[in-house]
């Protein structure tokens, strides 16, 4: 399955993966118990963060790959839980991401869902599905 992020500005990408990283050392760093995800699905989410920062030079970005669908399902699902927790904590302790991050979130959000739609009708369920619940997101937009 082909995901295409963007294209968006690269201050957008920035501020957003700047954030991202943030989010990750803390969860890192918090005992096993503690957290509410894996260290492997906090090492997943690394990975594209560091692959999404190489593309961000110049004024704007695009990042593409071939991902196995299964393999999107899974990491999506995982991030769409991380979304919760931080949208809950948002809500309790006002820390969220900055908002100069927004289009790229945007982005990477219908980017992923995008590519999940034209996969096949099972992915384009779950696509949908997530689309209707993900945190802070409009569905009817």
């Amino acid at each position: 399955m082909r995901v295409v992020i963007g294209p968006v500005s690269v201050a957008s990408a920035t501020a957003w993966l700047d954030y991202a990283d943030d989010v990750i050392d803390e969860l890192s760093a918090m005992a096993p118990d503690a957290c509410f995800t894996t260290p492997e699905v906090l090492a997943v989410f690394r990975g594209y963060v560091t692959s999404w920062r190489a593309e961000a030079v110049g004024t704007s970005m695009v990042w593409e790959r071939d991902i196995p669908a299964e393999q999107v399902e899974y990491h999506v699902h995982a991030f769409q839980r991380v979304a919760e927790v931080l949208a809950a904590r948002a809500e309790e302790q006002g820390r969220a991401a900055p908002p100069e991050g927004e289009d790229f979130y945007l982005a990477l959000l219908g980017g992923v869902l995008s590519a999940l739609e034209a996969e096949g009708p099972s992915s384009a369920a779950f696509a949908k599905h997530l689309s209707e619940f993900w945190p802070g997101r409009d569905p009817l937009g």
